[in-house]
């Protein structure tokens, strides 16, 4: 995107938006500190004195998703600003979730949300909203009413049958580092290729699209520039291949968990131990020697044509996990939720693992998983216990 096309878009001259911004820097850092904006006076909106903590984070949710109000922006490419802006939107993301962090510590202590740590339930909630740009569509079968309603009931039932009660412990031990590495390529090659392509999704998550270069990600590989493009021509070529590579490794993970709950007499226990592997699974990824976990806002960086290529792979995954909700809705397990906001909020919770490790306050790769596979499942409200 240039400033010209944006001011070509708004109907104004070039001189024009220049006067208001100096650069594209500038306009990313204002849209993003807008997006802080518009979550912090939707937490200021929510709060009133005398209603449970539960309801108060409810009111946020459908105050940001309500009809009329603006749309959130992707905090994609955030690390590609310079670093007084960088830190600001850090900074400002952070105090947004340390305030609804103390919104759900409300709900906890009144015990109208269920016992889990407030700051890591908060960065949930949050993965969940920051994804809905991606993947809402104003020209869909739903309207903004239907899929707010959706994700708020989501999030507060989650998406097991509700007499299901909540165990004290989700499943058992699994080595799924093991697991991994076994999806590990041996060939020399292979190996070679894999070390770019790593590298490059480690740039593409920390620096954006807009702030990796090809030849930083050759000196960071430790290879030379020729090495890289013998593999990719151009920037976009590499991140297709980072991305592809990405959808490949995801569907060996579905297929792995669900080699491994198979044997499970129990379906609630499998149903259970489905989803909190698959989440275990995508956090082990991100830190993993076929990793990271990619931020997949970066295909709308690729071209149409790019993105073509890889719609296969993406319809793959997403087929399997619909597959999932639907035998969990057919078993009775699963509440009669659209399969399509069962799929998005679930990929929000999984694809949000890069930032997750970077607000998440030192918090273990497992512990995380599985306060996000238990608000999945089992929403906020609280529910018995077993």
């Amino acid at each position: 995107m240039t400033l010209d096309a944006v001011a070509a878009e708004v109907g104004v001259t070039s001189g024009a938006l220049y006067h208001h911004f100096a650069n594209k820097e500038l306009l990313v850092f204002e849209c993003l500190s807008r997006g802080i904006t518009l979550y912090r006076e939707e937490l200021a909106r929510a709060m009133e004195q005398g209603i449970d903590g539960l309801e108060l984070v409810r009111r946020f949710v459908r105050g940001r998703l309500r009809p009329g109000e603006p749309r959130m922006i992707v905090f994609s490419d955030l690390n590609a600003l310079p670093k007084i802006h960088r830190d600001a939107v850090h900074r400002g993301r952070m105090e947004n979730v340390e305030r609804l962090a103390r919104l759900i510590a409300t709900g906890i202590a009144d015990g109208t949300i269920a016992p889990r740590d407030p700051h890591m339930s908060s960065l949930a909630v949050f993965a969940v909203l920051d994804w809905m740009p991606h993947w809402y569509s104003e020209n869909s079968y739903y309207t903004r009413q239907e899929a707010a309603d959706a994700i708020d009931d989501l999030l507060t039932h989650g998406v097991l049958a509700r007499h299901i009660p909540e165990p004290e412990w989700l499943c058992e031990p699994w080595d799924v580092e093991q697991a991994i590495e076994e999806l590990t390529p041996r060939a020399r090659r292979a190996l070679r290729r894999e070390r770019i392509l790593r590298t490059a999704s480690q740039s593409f998550n920390q620096y954006g699209v807009v702030g990796s270069s090809m030849e930083a990600i050759a000196n960071d590989a430790g290879l030379t520039r020729g090495a890289v493009y013998h593999h990719a021509p151009d920037k976009m070529t590499l991140l297709r291949l980072c991305l592809e590579r990405a959808y490949r490794r995801e569907g060996e993970l579905l297929d792995l968990v669900l080699r491994k709950v198979e044997a499970e007499a129990d379906p609630v226990r499998r149903i259970i131990a489905e989803e909190v592997y698959i989440m275990r699974a995508m956090v082990a990824l991100h830190e993993s020697r076929i990793g990271p976990k990619i931020n997949f806002q970066n295909v709308a960086f690729l071209s149409p044509d790019q993105r073509r290529q890889m719609s296969g792979l993406h319809e793959e995954v997403v087929g399997k996990n619909r597959g999932r909700y639907a035998r969990g809705i057919d078993s009775g397990l699963f509440r009669k939720l659209d399969m399509a906001f069962m799929q998005e909020i679930g990929a929000g919770l999984r694809n949000n693992s890069p930032t997750f490790f970077t607000m998440s306050q030192g918090q273990h790769g497992l512990d995380i998983a599985d306060l996000c596979a238990r608000l999945f499942l089992f929403g906020l409200k609280p529910r018995l216990m077993r």
